[in-house]
């Protein structure tokens, strides 16, 4: 006969029943939720996962497009064993997406209830603001989870569902930053129930979810919420995480919907007409738009973000957190697997210099577009991008993520501890063949998350390397999340290198690849470059860099 222990806590009137190895039952304040009892394939290290926990009130009818507002109550107790719902996507179809989409998961690896005061990771994932979901399951968290943190994954509004905006205060904008807000407050309410510290809340994110990162970072609606932050492959200072003439581009959906839909209508309009329609109809046409992302909003009193990012950082008015940040080592290597709609694309774009120069460094001479460009291009190569693949494709790279990456670092470096890092190890779990000549680099974008998450349930069958950068990165991760330092000190299994803070005049990174090794200089061939080239040209206010 088994003898189960039977655990009750009445904590901050809030009932907590768990059973040892069976499913827990836990009493939020919405309502009570019953988990799933599990143990991590890797080293069999037991862990309870509540799936699609509901944190905001479906966002339908007249809360399509607005600010998220808190769940309903439920009675009985809710089962989150299991999700199966995603956000609508941008240009995707699938059976579990539903505008019904606000649910989180928390997987612990101690009993709920259970004083245990761990840190907290809440994890926010990337698709260039226009796809992306929570992962279904329990296999992806568990590797964090055998190193005793929390963690939090969620799904948040994307696309025009999360991001439309009239510019003004009736489509507000930034529906998406404030769903990954309000799952940050629930997760300060209600954390200590599942054995995590509000006080030790990290926020991680990967592309579009680091460039929301670093959008907590700069906004004051944030503050207090988390403690630390990991950024991979992203920053809000990036070119495609701010959206222009959003409000363009909400009259057009509009119009693509209905071609009698008149620009003269008023913002409340269009508002109602877009509430009014199906779904269906605005998944329709938002393929037609790719620009979807976070907008300034006018000031009001929950808006998000109202300064432009650039001069937010700069200015330092910040939250001041430690920041683990970095790139992989050519994030746009992926190129390569099909040079010749490359070469298409790069004749098409990259001929012409005056394409190169960023239109947020607000040139007013046209006549040095020419001039800016060709200073570009010269970073890369004596010739022509459009005639060199290899080289576009670092052009690419710096442009699109590395340079506002290291920027970001460097501007925050000399407000908070800082850790830069550039991930190199290239190896079978990060799934990617891609190369080229002339190009070093071979880690393309999001291959580093393949070393952080689980994504195989048999490490045994990878080679050695590939395991061991497993357990460096995600140590790595796991000790800043612990102790805000990567390497708080000497272990064998970072070869006892201490990673260094970047500063302002020490450009430390750390390069991760076979060898763990501290460098200086990050993108040596180009970063400063860049740089020259904005102090010199770049004029007025700068929004991204």
């Amino acid at each position: 006969m088994i003898y189960v222990h039977l655990i009750i806590v009445l904590l901050l009137n809030t009932f907590i029943i768990v059973t040892k190895c069976e499913d827990p039952v836990i009493t939020l304040p919405y309502g009570q939720i019953r988990g799933v009892y599990t143990k991590t394939i890797r080293y069999r290290k037991p862990f309870y996962a509540f799936l699609q926990v509901p944190y905001a009130a479906p966002p339908v009818g007249n809360l399509r497009f607005m600010p998220p507002q808190p769940a309903k109550p439920w009675t009985g107790i809710l089962d989150t064993k299991q999700n199966n719902k995603e956000c609508h996507q941008v240009g995707k179809t699938s059976p579990h997406i539903s505008e019904d989409c606000l649910y989180l998961n928390v997987y612990t690896p101690v009993a709920p209830g259970t004083n245990s005061n761990l840190p907290v990771l809440v994890y926010i994932y990337g698709g260039a603001f226009i796809h992306g979901s929570l992962w279904f399951g329990t296999l992806q968290p568990q590797n964090p989870i055998e190193k005793d943190v929390v963690v939090v994954l969620f799904n948040y509004r994307i696309g025009p569902l999360g991001f439309l905006s009239t510019e003004d205060d009736v489509i507000e904008g930034n529906m998406g930053l404030k769903d990954q807000l309000f799952v940050l407050k629930w997760v300060n309410e209600n954390i200590h129930l599942f054995g995590g510290d509000f006080n030790k809340v990290t926020i991680m994110g990967q592309s579009a979810g680091a460039a929301s990162v670093t959008y907590h970072i700069l906004s004051p609606q944030s503050k207090g919420l988390f403690r630390a932050a990991v950024a991979e492959s992203a920053s809000a200072l990036c070119t495609w995480a701010y959206q222009r003439n959003a409000k363009q581009t909400a009259y057009g959906l509009a119009l693509e919907i209905d071609p009698n839909f008149g620009t003269n209508r008023s913002s409340a309009d269009l508002l109602e007409f877009l509430q009014s329609v199906d779904v269906s109809k605005i998944d329709g046409t938002a393929d037609k738009y790719n620009e979807f992302a976070p907008v300034i909003e006018t000031r009001h009193s929950d808006a998000f973000i109202t300064e432009p990012m650039y001069e937010t950082i700069k200015g330092g008015n910040i939250n001041k957190v430690p920041l683990l940040i970095g790139y992989c080592s050519e994030e746009q290597i992926l190129h390569a697997n099909d040079m010749a709609n490359w070469k298409k694309y790069i004749e098409r774009h990259y001929r012409d210099p005056k394409k190169l120069v960023n239109q947020d460094m607000n040139v007013q001479d046209l006549e040095k577009y020419e001039t800016i460009g060709k200073q570009i291009q010269n970073i890369y190569t004596t010739g022509s991008l459009a005639d060199e693949p290899g080289k576009a494709i670092q052009f690419s790279s710096d442009d699109t993520y590395i340079r506002p990456v290291i920027r970001f670092a460097e501007l925050q470096s000399w407000l908070t501890d800082v850790f830069l890092y550039q991930f190199s190890y290239h190896g079978i779990i990060g799934n990617n063949n891609a190369t080229v000549d002339g190009v070093p680099g071979r880690v393309a974008h999001a291959e580093d998350v393949r070393y952080f998450w689980t994504y195989f349930k048999n490490y045994s069958e990878f080679p050695k390397e590939d395991v061991t950068t497993v357990d460096r990165y995600l140590g790595l991760i796991t000790n800043f999340i612990k102790y805000l330092n990567p390497t708080p000190q000497n272990e064998e299994i970072f070869e006892n290198v201490l990673w260094p803070k970047l500063t302002s005049t020490e450009m430390y990174y750390l390069d991760i690849d076979k060898n763990l090794t501290v460098k200086q200089h990050p993108r040596e061939f180009s970063y400063q470059k860049w740089v020259d080239i904005y102090n010199e040209y770049a004029t007025g206010t700068q929004i991204t860099y």
